[in-house]
């Protein structure tokens, strides 16, 4: 009851927290144990709590030791099943972990129809690529089906999540789901070797996951597919925007990744100059505080008057609704940034602690905010409805708001400002990337 409780006030929370959860494969989803769920890990509490929020059934989580050291929180872990697992900074120095309390947790766990969510790359960390895959996951399913004769039908089901901006509000997630890994089809290989058994399994289990989100092996490769992609949807395929489909940019930056790192493999002065070009295409646009879409045809051909007028309107007429939205959302809105900045947490922890924060605050100030203005007009139930309502239109205008007039003071750079010579630069620099990725593009 209280889980069921909880998942909904989650769900509420993450719409409001990320402008879209675009999820593929829901036809994959299992509601009946024994189930475990695989992920990859990019973004410490927010991954456990979208996937919670997808499943009807409640989850069990497996989660580091550390966090079990005070009495009362461990009483709640164990009320949401989370079970320990001890790594080597969980213990004193010179002793190994011993995780057999873990796993016959695991089966008990199990033996109960029951579905337990692993994260097998064993940390967190804010980065695109799928880090190694730790065989936990593996022992965990074999040596439980071998305990049941693989009588017990267990499934392991794939879970990829990538995020636009993992450490970033009003971001957006595609959560993949794939289809279900029997491990009764590792059976024989499991009896015959072990060790064999589980890394196959592991190995499959990595490559369900790799084949969903973008892989880069190092940051410098992460920078550059992030400003690849960003080039690329502006220039070659506008209709692969972020803001307008999610769900088809997502999928196309997991394509950019697995192109570049084909090109790097086999054409190395290609991507080379490639990388080299777009890189000081972005910084020459970071120089002026432009971005790539002021050098797309389409820009270029709209009506300098017609731009400028337009914005004009826009900010005159929804001026008096910015203005309520800034007044009554910017504590609660500043609120949790202040509280993360002055936690001192690493940033994996910045979403997961602003979206709590945010839980608490919007709901506190909106409240004070109509006893507030209740003490100079009557207000009743449906009143303070209408309000919370307000509050929430004018907060998302009020963000519209800020982030337009941050646009219209680079298009007025772009169009009285910027040297004519630089912008014909940046447009040959445009063409030669183009050109580059038309050569890769050709059959070979």
């Amino acid at each position: 009851m209280i889980y069921r409780f909880l998942r909904q006030i989650i769900k509420v929370a993450l719409f409001f927290f990320f402008k879209k959860i675009v999820v593929s494969g829901k036809e994959n989803r299992l509601h009946e144990g024994p189930l475990i769920l695989v992920a990859n890990h990019p973004n410490t509490l927010m991954d456990p709590l979208i996937i919670a929020s997808l499943m009807r059934q409640q989850i069990g989580f497996l989660a580091n030791a550390g966090i079990f050291s005070n009495v009362l929180f461990t009483r709640i872990l164990k009320y949401f099943h989370v079970i320990p697992v001890f790594r080597k900074k969980d213990i004193p120095s010179g002793e190994k972990p011993d995780n057999k309390y873990s796993f016959l947790k695991c089966h008990e766990y199990l033996d109960q129809k029951g579905t337990l969510l692993i994260f097998p790359e064993g940390n967190s960390y804010y980065e695109l690529k799928l880090r190694e895959i730790k065989t936990g996951t593996a022992r965990i399913a074999l040596s439980y089906e071998s305990l049941n004769g693989f009588d017990e039908k267990l499934k392991i089901l794939p879970i990829a999540l990538d995020y636009s901006d993992s450490i970033q509000f009003r971001s957006m997630v595609s959560v993949t789901i794939g289809e279900a890994i029997s491990v009764k089809t590792y059976k024989k290989l499991f009896v015959q070797d072990e060790v064999k058994g589980v890394t196959t399994l592991t190995e499959t289990i990595h490559q369900q996951l790799e084949r969903h989100i973008p892989n880069t092996d190092n940051k410098e490769q992460e920078q550059f597919l992030l400003i690849s992609h960003k080039f690329y949807t502006t220039f070659n395929d506008p209709k692969g925007d972020l803001h307008k489909n999610p769900k088809h940019s997502l999928a196309s930056r997991a394509q950019i990744s697995k192109a570049l790192q084909f090109l790097n493999e086999n054409d190395k002065r290609l991507y080379t100059d490639t990388e080299k070009k777009v890189h000081h295409f972005f910084d020459r646009l970071k120089e002026e505080g432009l971005t790539p879409g002021f050098f797309t045809t389409h820009f270029f051909k709209k009506n300098r008057l017609f731009v400028l007028l337009g914005y004009f309107l826009k900010f005159l007429l929804l001026a008096p609704i910015y203005l309520f939205g800034l007044f009554s959302n910017y504590v609660p809105y500043l609120l949790p940034a202040l509280v993360f900045k002055a936690s001192k947490l690493e940033i994996e922890y910045k979403t997961p602690v602003m979206m709590i924060v945010g839980l608490f605050s919007f709901p506190l100030f909106y409240g004070l905010e109509i006893a507030w203005i209740g003490t100079y007009l009557p207000i009743d139930t449906w009143d303070s409805l209408l309000l919370i309502f307000a509050f929430l239109i004018s907060g998302y205008i009020a963000m519209y708001y800020f982030t337009e007039l941050k646009r219209f003071k680079r298009v007025l750079h772009f169009y009285f400002f910027m040297k004519p010579d630089k912008k014909l630069s940046l447009l040959k620099l445009r063409d030669e990337i183009l050109a580059n990725i038309e050569i890769a593009e050709t059959p070979r």
